[in-house]
Formats: C-alpha cells, sequence, structure tokens
C-alpha cells in the first residue's frame, strides 16, 4: 500500500519542465540511491531518472520519486504504508519543495482519486500518521501471513514476533521508527547472494560472500531474500575475500556450514531472519575453510 501523489507543473504559458535533484536533496535535507534487484539501496545512484529519497538522521522505509516524465512538467512522489512520522513529513516537504520549483503546481493523490494542495497536505499530516498506525495494526494482526517483511529504504526488514505482537496494538509510530532507523545507520554489510547459472544443467546458484574484519549481516536461510525476478535457488554457499590482501581465499563452501560457525564466533539475532556477526580475522576465517576441506 502506498500514498501516491502525481504533481503537475501548473504555469499558463512556460510549464517548468526540470527539477534540480541536488537543491531539492539540500533544502529537504535528505540524500538519495537506488534498489539493486534485491531491494538493496544502492546509495547516490540513479536508475532511469527515478530515485528514492531517505533522510539520513531519520531513515524511514524511503520516498519514492519518479521524474521521468519531467519534461512533460510532470513528476511522481509516494512513500509506503505504513512507514514513520518523519517519513510522513518529508513526504510533504519535498512535494512542497517541487511546487517551489514548478512555481506553481497541482496535487491528484492516485490511490484516493482526490486533489491535494500543499495546505491541505499540511493539515492532513495527523490523520496521514494516524492512517499509518492503523496499517501496521492490521498488518502485524494478519496471521495468514507467515513472514513479515518492510521494505526499508536500504533494506529489507524481517520482523520478528516481539515486534509484531507490540505493533498489533501500538497508538504511535515511535517505536517502529526508532527501530528501523537504528538498523539502518548500523556501520555493517548487509549481504546479498551473486547468483550464478550452470550452463550445463541450468541450476542457479547463491554465492555469498564474507570479507576479513567486516561486521556483516548475513542470513540464516541462504534462500530468504527478496528479488525482482522471484528467482528459485537450487544450491547456496560461502566464499571469502581477504581485504588486507586483496584477494579471495580459494574455495566454495557449504552455506549451511558457514551459519552454524559464525553462530560458535557469537554471531546474534539482526532480525527474524538474519544474524549480524562481527569481522573474522583471516586467521578465524581460515578455521572454518581448513575444517571444510578436511572433512
Amino acid at each position: 500500500m502506498a500514498f501516491t501523489l502525481v504533481i503537475k507543473s501548473k504555469g499558463l504559458f512556460n510549464k517548468v519542465k526540470s527539477i534540480d535533484l541536488k537543491t531539492l536533496l539540500n533544502n529537504c535535507g535528505l540524500k538519495f540511491g537506488s534498489d539493486n534487484e534485491f531491494y538493496i539501496l544502492n546509495e547516490g545512484e540513479v536508475n532511469n531518472n527515478t530515485v528514492i529519497l531517505y533522510n539520513p538522521n531519520r531513515i524511514g522505509r524511503g520516498i519514492f520519486f519518479d521524474y521521468r516524465n519531467v519534461s512533460k512538467g510532470e513528476v511522481t512522489l509516494s512513500y509506503n504504508i505504513p512507514t514513520t512520522a518523519t517519513e510522513i513529513r518529508d513526504f510533504i516537504k519535498v512535494a512542497k519543495e517541487i511546487e517551489r520549483q514548478f512555481g506553481k503546481a497541482s496535487f491528484y493523490c492516485e490511490e484516493e482519486k482526490r486533489n491535494y494542495t500543499i495546505s491541505s497536505l499540511e493539515e492532513n499530516v495527523e490523520q496521514m500518521i494516524e492512517f499509518s498506525i492503523l496499517k501496521l495494526n492490521e498488518f502485524c494482526s494478519n496471521r495468514q501471513m507467515q513472514t513479515f517483511i518492510l521494505t526499508l529504504a536500504m533494506f529489507p526488514w524481517y520482523m520478528d514476533e516481539d515486534k509484531r505482537e507490540m505493533y498489533k496494538t501500538c497508538t504511535t509510530l515511535d517505536d517502529l521508527e526508532n527501530i528501523i532507523h537504528k538498523l539502518q545507520i548500523a556501520d555493517l554489510y548487509y549481504a546479498k547472494p551473486s547468483l550464478l547459472r550452470n550452463n550445463n544443467d541450468g541450476k542457479i546458484l547463491a554465492a555469498y560472500t564474507m570479507t576479513t574484519n567486516c561486521d556483516s549481516s548475513f542470513p540464516v536461510n541462504p534462500e530468504c531474500f527478496l528479488n525482482m525476478g522471484n528467482i528459485k535457488i537450487d544450491e547456496s554457499i560461502i566464499r571469502f575475500f581477504v581485504y588486507e590482501e586483496n584477494k579471495p581465499i580459494d574455495g566454495f563452501y557449504p552455506y549451511s556450514d558457514f551459519v552454524e560457525f559464525i553462530k560458535q564466533k557469537g554471531a546474534t539475532a539482526f532480525d527474524a531472519e538474519r544474524l549480524k556477526v562481527r569481522g573474522l580475522s583471516k586467521e578465524e576465517i581460515m578455521e572454518f575453510v581448513m575444517r571444510e576441506r578436511n572433512s
């Protein structure tokens, strides 16, 4: 579910047909990036004149900004529901900045099939926040869903049972805002697979990489990732890269054995489906490699 505004320049004779993204970011205090095929943000990248905007001081789920039709005096802006109170307010700031750059603009909400103005958006902000709370309650109360995933600005988040229970009856978005910001500002590598196809049998291999001395987050189940192609994985492996030597360690190793190894090394829960592991030295990684080679 989303709240989407189609914003059109309303100049009588000379419609503004450009947006200065750098100025927009500076005036709104935001940064940007673009999702890869695993819904993980590539920071600072533009994808076909679309970007995901986020507040670095309060990272939420990301505001999608599509300016592919800006040459026609039209852009689209949307946020996911539920989202945080800060992100809703940031969304209105962006809409206001677009109107400033256009000189005059119209705002049409696709989901509600109604027009807005900046004033009516600002007057409606508390109702927008209340609607996000309601949808968070409903989302977490849906027992037909086995996995509760929210795509955040930086990466997908797998909500654990404690949070689901809390959010069933929450009356504010404060905890959601705090937890997803804390997760996204963590200085760690969010591991994603490289998908490799065997030319002989067509099977798909998911290859994860751990780099020495790099705090990371890895999935417990290597097939537990979102991908735009809904690709089925036949086999998963782990490989290693020694940062200080700028070279890989020879070999591919069973991913399931790797998960047990990082648990022994003190890995803790990152979310319901992923583990956080401290950066391991080359010597520690070689413990695992030699054990696998000798097994």
